[in-house]
């Protein structure tokens, strides 16, 4: 397994497009030079009406940036303008440092009441609480990350709200479990949403199971309807040790694993599906749907249904609903919404594809792919100032290096997938708008992207 990831990636390539290295070097940048931003023309704007009720901090986002080993630059937290129609389109409006964790923060969340959480792929910072407030000049700052005691659980990526038989809780995907060590790692960590207090540390290591009990291992997308919760299995933290290809479900009543169901058909690369993101299509989403669980499989290129029954709380047989293989995609990632329509990241080419979100759990296209660049990831919706609906989305996988730049900590196949940059497109027809690169600009690599003081989409989990 150590040669997993190189291996992957030339079998990735190989499967979706022509086996050539004729990547060119990416560009170099001084820290002490001037560099004008990577964006394309912004869009005239057109003459806003002086009582106009736009919202311009709309179009601000909040951003989790990461030095690069060969740049001297730091890990930060940043508010950036994406207005492709503002002078600052692109811009840091506001900057506070991070510490030297052994590990980037990964991913933000805001909860229902507002607070501001994140998620880090290490072991001393593992989840993340952030104080992002107004201060007297009603102007956004950030007071402090406080790291969250999480009971020895490690590498932290996703995060839900859930409330369980009355009772609301926060429940947290540890890919590292309760130690990198352990080649079955993983855990979900069921907090205090007031006090960010452990309540309960949910483990099934297969290596302590008798055969055939249900698992949980890397666990990484997390989605839940009533008292079912569903995670699945990705791959290990060090990304050599190994890798899953199942989702679990775990009775809420409990708060224990019931059973496994593999998604998994061809192995495109020859490695198992590694399913990542996972979406439980339920009624709060769409009014009248029919209750299934949506998962993409990283490795696999493909997106999974699997059917619910309520009336005795079954999962049906896993069924194959999108491959990526013979469409011409890999590496599905993210699930994310808006009001009428449902869109799932490509990070190879680099596409979202875009769906009807009524007719979920079915997916039917509701338009042509928004192209954005390698990496594609997390997302946000926004309007510009004159009312333009948008799109940002995050070209990057993970913070690691190239080895172009002479980087120790080089994978292939992360850092062909890392543009570093974010794209802004119109919502309606897909056009590019404007595009930031952050590798270019800030010499950093961008590792999530949030709006500012609240969500940036309706649908995620």
């Amino acid at each position: 397994m150590n040669k997993l990831i190189p291996c992957l990636w030339v079998a990735m390539t190989c499967t979706l497009f022509a086996c050539s290295d004729d990547k060119p070097a990416p560009s170099q940048t001084s820290q002490t030079e001037e560099k004008a931003p990577q964006t394309t023309e912004p869009v005239a704007a057109p003459d806003v009406a002086a009582d106009s009720d736009q919202n311009f901090e709309e179009s601000q986002a909040v951003v989790l940036l990461s030095s690069l080993p060969t740049l001297d630059s730091t890990d930060s937290i940043a508010i950036v303008e994406l207005d492709p129609e503002s002078d600052n389109f692109g811009n840091i409006i506001y900057e506070y440092p991070l510490p030297n964790y052994d590990a980037p923060l990964h991913h933000m969340y805001y909860s229902p009441n507002g607070r501001l959480y994140a998620t880090g792929l290490g072991a001393q910072c593992s989840l993340a609480e952030i104080g992002l407030v107004r201060n007297a000049k009603a102007e956004p700052e950030i007071t402090g990350v406080e790291c969250l005691d999480t009971q020895g659980q490690q590498v932290g990526e996703d995060i839900m709200w859930h409330s369980v038989n009355g009772k609301n809780y926060m429940f947290v995907t540890f890919m590292g479990g309760t130690g990198v060590d352990q080649t079955d790692a993983g855990s979900i960590g069921v907090f205090d949403p007031q006090s960010n207090d452990v309540v309960k540390i949910i483990e099934a290591r297969k290596s302590q199971l008798e055969e055939g009990e249900p698992y949980i291992m890397y666990p990484h997308g997390i989605s839940a309807y009533g008292d079912r919760m569903v995670v699945t299995s990705t791959v290990h933290p060090d990304m050599t040790s190994g890798v899953g290809n199942a989702v679990t479900i775990i009775d809420l009543n409990t708060f224990e694993p019931i059973e496994n169901i593999i998604t998994e058909d061809a192995k495109p690369v020859g490695f198992p599906s590694s399913p990542v993101e996972v979406l439980f299509v339920r009624p709060s989403i769409v009014a009248g749907a029919e209750p299934a669980v949506l998962v993409n499989t990283m490795f696999g290129f493909e997106t999974w249904k699997i059917p619910y029954n309520e009336v005795d709380k079954s999962f049906g047989e896993p069924e194959k609903i999108y491959d990526g293989a013979t469409e011409g995609t890999g590496v599905p990632l993210e699930f994310y919404g808006n009001e009428t329509e449902m869109f799932i990241s490509h990070a190879v080419p680099g596409v979202v594809k875009r769906y009807d979100l009524q007719k979920l759990p079915d997916l039917v296209s509701s338009g042509d792919d928004i192209k954005t660049e390698a990496g594609a990831h997390h997302m946000i919706f926004y309007k510009s100032a004159s009312g333009r609906e948008l799109i940002a989305v995050q070209n990057n996988l993970l913070n690691l290096g190239n080895a172009e730049d002479n980087d120790p900590t080089d994978v292939d196949f992360i850092a062909k997938v890392n543009t570093h940059s974010v794209t802004v497109h119109d919502l309606k027809t897909g056009e590019r708008l404007g595009t930031v690169n952050f590798k270019d600009k800030y010499q950093k690599g961008i590792d999530n992207i949030e709006s500012l003081f609240g969500s940036g989409f309706v649908h995620h989990h």
